[in-house]
């Protein structure tokens, strides 16, 4: 089955889908890992002066937690928060730019529609 001329901006619009679908994925997954290091702090939260001086904390559970689980989890949460921030900026400033920019307007009718 031979495929159909789609038109001029057929490629164009296969790769804003594309992209978006690609920053909506890293959104996402940017969102989860920042949710579960995030209650992986407010767990290590009565424990962080101990963990912060380098000593490791005993649970009365049994497990030994240590130090640098705090540091792992301080840098996930703020390089997952801040990849979740930058992908929903990018996003809206996606959305908002291909609305405002019709791709197959003329100079006059870019003029016009501002």
């Amino acid at each position: 089955m031979a495929l159909k001329d789609q038109g001029p901006n057929a490629l164009q619009e296969a790769q804003r889908g594309l992209l978006w679908a690609s920053l909506l994925a890293l959104a996402i997954l940017a969102g989860i890992v920042a949710l579960l290091s995030g209650f992986t702090l407010l767990r290590l939260w009565p424990h962080a002066p101990a963990l912060w001086a380098g000593q490791a904390v005993q649970l009365p559970s049994g497990p030994q937690i240590n130090p640098s689980l705090l540091q792992v989890s301080l840098a996930a949460f703020g390089t997952s928060a801040g990849l979740l921030l930058a992908s929903v900026w990018a996003l809206r400033w996606l959305k908002r730019a291909w609305t405002s920019d019709p791709a197959g307007a003329s100079p006059k009718k870019r003029k016009k529609h501002r």
